[in-house]
């Protein structure tokens, strides 16, 4: 069975080392990489998610979200919005501090996942499911340390959550229930 993914992410990114030591005024800004350490914190978002959704269905009227991502780049924090019309994936991007909208585009789907194929696989319904930060703390009671990254998919027709954490320098994925929390699996990588 077709596996759909939302992912609704938070990613900390630190500045390389002593690279900003010797930057003049009108140096490039320095390079950046992810960080997942577990001392990080994530900053909560002033733009909800359920805000950010508003500001894509009136920009994109008549299509479904298929994949939401909350991205934290240094000092910016944006979503990253996919939906589908029938013909169309479309994309934009939320900043999650103010609410302005940028990366606004449009790309024709192949022509078997036209006419409601694709759109209709992969939509996502939000009644009554837990937000991320309820699905963090859920699954913090399978890890300890912060989350760095939330995703929300359909498997086998079930609404979950997978979030994603570290515990003791390891990964930790736990897969929760989107509506009821109830744990589902949880998982350790090296």
């Amino acid at each position: 069975m077709r596996k759909t993914t939302i992912i609704v992410s938070l990613v900390t990114l630190g500045l390389l080392t002593g690279c900003t030591a010797n930057q003049t005024k009108h140096s490039a800004p320095p390079a950046q990489k992810e960080s997942t350490s577990p001392q990080q914190t994530v900053q909560a978002p002033k733009v909800t998610l359920e805000k950010a959704r508003e500001l894509y269905a009136k920009q994109y009227p008549a299509s479904d979200l298929t994949e939401v991502e909350l991205k934290q780049w240094g000092s910016q924090m944006f979503y990253e919005l996919t939906g589908m019309n029938d013909n169309e994936e479309l994309h934009m991007h939320v900043d999650a501090r103010t609410g302005a909208t940028s990366r606004l585009s449009k790309e024709a789907l192949d022509a078997d996942e036209q006419n409601g194929v694709e759109r209709h696989q992969k939509q996502l319904a939000f009644d009554q499911l837990l937000t991320p930060q309820q699905a963090l703390q859920k699954a913090q009671q399978y890890f300890t340390g912060n989350g760095i990254k939330w995703s929300l998919e359909k498997d086998d027709g079930r609404t979950v959550w997978e979030v994603e954490g570290h515990q003791k320098q390891q990964k930790m994925q736990v897969k929760l229930d989107a509506e009821t929390g109830a744990l589902i699996e949880k998982e350790m990588d090296d």
